[in-house]
């Protein structure tokens, strides 16, 4: 967990919420912009290949993190029957990290003007990517969603 993460969990759930929000515009913006590099195939912009080869895993692991410090706790105190569907997040992030670590891997490469993939499967591998933490998003912030008509309930 990092510091922030460990911060949070100190706070309320509610600023925890609002932290991922945070994050999670965040990774939509990085999601965007690799969007735009697997358009832009064969010939992306380098340098901003470089900046997101650098923020991508910085940015999946600070939500995760927090996800686990603030969510997943707040989801099994509302929910404590639903300890294997977090147990199966958990092992997601896991999976989560090791595709950012792959995907950065080739942005770095196509920031140096290196293609050792085709371009076909390059914009596969980005694609494949960024739906899939679009999806992950989408799918946390249902939980929040939830968590919070939850405890508006009297």
């Amino acid at each position: 967990m990092n510091a922030s993460a460990a911060a949070m969990t100190m706070q309320s759930p509610a600023a925890g919420f609002a932290e991922l929000d945070r994050l999670y515009r965040s990774t939509l913006g990085i999601c965007d912009d690799l969007e735009a590099v697997a358009d832009s195939l064969p010939e992306p912009d380098r340098r901003r290949c470089r900046q997101l080869a650098v923020a991508l895993k910085p940015a999946i692991e600070a939500a995760n993190a927090l996800e686990e410090a603030v969510l997943f706790p707040a989801i099994l105190h509302r929910l404590p029957k639903e300890s294997a569907a977090i147990e199966r997040l958990r092992r997601e992030h896991l999976h989560d990290r090791a595709a950012a670590d792959e995907v950065a891997r080739v942005l770095l490469m196509l920031s140096k003007g290196g293609g050792a993939r085709s371009w076909d499967a390059t914009g596969y591998m980005l694609r494949a990517y960024f739906v899939s933490v679009r999806r992950h998003v989408a799918c946390e912030q249902s939980l929040i969603a939830s968590l919070r008509t939850i405890a508006a309930r009297p």
